[in-house]
C-alpha cells in the first residue's frame, strides 16, 4: 500500500505541468458545461486549501532556521532578493505588461512576493548544490513571508485592488501558520510514536498529496471563470509573457550576484533556486482566499513557466560550474612568476 502511494505521489510530482494543464482544461470544460454546479464548487475551496498546505508543512523543518548564521552573507542576500527585489521586479513587470488588467497584475505581484518552496531542496540536489543551505533558505523565507506578504501586497497590489493589510495578516496566520504548526506536530508524532524510518517512508508521499489539493484549487477556479476564459483565450499569452520575464531576470540576477559575491558553485545553486523557486501552493492559497479566480489563473499557469526555467537552469548548471564557478587552483603561480 505504501509503495503504491509513493508511486502515485511520484507520478503527481513528476508530471506537474501536464496535470496542471489538465486541471485547467477540465475546470474550464466543467464550468462551461455545468455553470450552476460550478458555482457550488467554491464551498470546497477550504478543503482543497488544507489538502494542499498541510502535507507540505509536515516535511518542513523550521528548526533549520537556527543554522542561518553559518552563512549570514548568502542568507541575507537571499532574503533581500526574495522580499525586496523580487516583489519590486514583479510590480514593475505588472505595470509594464498588465496595468490594464488588475486581476492579472495582482497575480504577478503575488508571484514575486511569496517565499520559495520546499522543492527548492530537491532541485538543488539534482544540480549538485548545497542542499543543507537550500533547506535553511526555505525555512527562513517561509517565516519572513508571514510578515512581508501583508506589508508588500497592499503597497504594490493595492493600486489595482483594495487589500486589507490587517485582514490579510490574520488570514495568513490561519492559512499558513496553522497548517505549519499541525504539520510540525504531525512529523514529531510520527517520529516519536513510530520511527524516523517510518517518517522517511511517508515523506515522499507528501508532495503528491499537496499537489492533489493544488489541482483541486485550479479546477475550482477555472470552473468559476469558464465563460470568461473561453471568450478570451488570449489571456493565456498575456499572462505567460510577464511570467517568463520574471523568472528569466530572477535566475540571471541570482547567478550574476553569486559571481560578484564570490559564492562557491554549490552555494550559487542553492541561492538561485532559493530566490526563483517560488512557492506555488502558498501563492495559490492566498489568491484563492483574497482575490478573484482570474488572479488564480496567473498562479495556475505559473508552474508551466517556473518548471521550464528550473529545468533549463539544471541543464545549464554544468556549464556554469565549468565556466563561471570553477574552483580556484591553490597552486596557481603568481602574476609574472616563472612558468
Amino acid at each position: 500500500m505504501l509503495k503504491s502511494l509513493q508511486k502515485a505521489a511520484k507520478f503527481a510530482e513528476g508530471n506537474l505541468i501536464l496535470l496542471i494543464l489538465l486541471s485547467i482544461a477540465a475546470g474550464i470544460a466543467f464550468g462551461w458545461l455545468f455553470p450552476a454546479q460550478a458555482k457550488g464548487l467554491k464551498s470546497l475551496s477550504t478543503v482543497a486549501l488544507f489538502v494542499m498546505l498541510y502535507p507540505m508543512m509536515i516535511g518542513l523543518r523550521i528548526e533549520e532556521v537556527g543554522k542561518a548564521a553559518t552563512n549570514l552573507k548568502l542568507i541575507s542576500l537571499s532574503m533581500i532578493f526574495n522580499f525586496v527585489l523580487s516583489p519590486l521586479l514583479a510590480a514593475g513587470l505588472a505595470w509594464l505588461f498588465l496595468r490594464g488588467r488588475p486581476d492579472f497584475a495582482v497575480g504577478l505581484i503575488l508571484t514575486g512576493t511569496v517565499p520559495c518552496a520546499g522543492m527548492v531542496a530537491g532541485w538543488t540536489g539534482y544540480a549538485k548544490g548545497n542542499v543543507a543551505l537550500a533547506l535553511i533558505i526555505v525555512a527562513l523565507s517561509l517565516l519572513v513571508s508571514i510578515v512581508m506578504i501583508p506589508i508588500w501586497m497592499p503597497i504594490l497590489a493595492g493600486v489595482y485592488v483594495h487589500i486589507d493589510a490587517l485582514g490579510m495578516f490574520k488570514d495568513i496566520l490561519i492559512a499558513v501558520v496553522v497548517p505549519l504548526i499541525l504539520g510540525d506536530l504531525t512529523r514529531r508524532a510520527i517520529i516519536r510514536f513510530r520511527s524516523a524510518e517510518t517518517f522517511q517512508q511517508v515523506k515522499p508521499i507528501l508532495p503528491g498529496v499537496s499537489m492533489l489539493g493544488m489541482y483541486m484549487i485550479v479546477f475550482i477556479s477555472m470552473a468559476l471563470e469558464a465563460n470568461n476564459v473561453t471568450q478570451h483565450p488570449q489571456y493565456f499569452i498575456i499572462v505567460l509573457i510577464p511570467l517568463a520575464f520574471l523568472y528569466a531576470i530572477l535566475f540571471t540576477g541570482a547567478v550574476l550576484s553569486s559571481k560578484l559575491a564570490g559564492f562557491r558553485y554549490e552555494d550559487m545553486i542553492a541561492f538561485s533556486y532559493g530566490v526563483a523557486g517560488k512557492n506555488i501552493s502558498i501563492a495559490l492559497a492566498l489568491a484563492t482566499i483574497f482575490f478573484s479566480p482570474m488572479t488564480v489563473l496567473v498562479l495556475a499557469l505559473k508552474p508551466v513557466i517556473q518548471i521550464a526555467f528550473m529545468t533549463a537552469f539544471l541543464r545549464l548548471s554544468p556549464w556554469l560550474a565549468r565556466r563561471m564557478f570553477a574552483p580556484r587552483t591553490a597552486e596557481a603561480p603568481a602574476a609574472g612568476g616563472s612558468k
